[in-house]
């Protein structure tokens, strides 16, 4: 479960600087990229998308639900300090970013153990 979480607070970190980066013109340091409301609520959507994605088994409900998830993490963000830059669509997009990157992970590492376990009965005479 900590790798989920770790990998989703990771993924929000490196979202968050690139939509931050997109709306701030001047030229800014990492560690004021980092400290922004937007790299700050995209690290919080990707610690509870990797949550939801530990607990569930389908990569299509994992990509909806981390869009919705993306967009009330964002909407709440946008009741509790006013900072309006459209936080639906932005919600939307990392949510689905997100939501993509663990449904890419997770057919990834099935693809991994399904070969691995293929080379085995190989080894042991099992032709297909």
């Amino acid at each position: 479960m900590s790798k989920k979480i770790l990998i989703g607070i990771i993924s929000g970190l490196l979202l968050g600087m690139f939509i931050t980066s997109i709306f701030v013109s001047d030229e800014i340091n990492i560690s004021k990229l980092i400290l922004t409301k937007i790299t700050a609520t995209s690290i919080i959507t990707g610690f509870i998308c990797g949550i939801y994605a530990h607990i569930s088994k389908s990569k299509i409900k994992v990509f909806i639900v981390s869009i919705f998830i993306g967009i009330i993490v964002f909407y709440i963000k946008y009741l509790i300090t006013g900072h309006n830059f459209d936080p639906l669509t932005m919600g939307a997009f990392v949510g689905a970013m997100l939501g993509g990157i663990f449904a890419f992970i997770r057919k990834a590492t099935h693809s991994i153990k399904k070969y691995n376990r293929l080379q085995r009965h190989k080894k042991k005479g099992f032709k297909k």
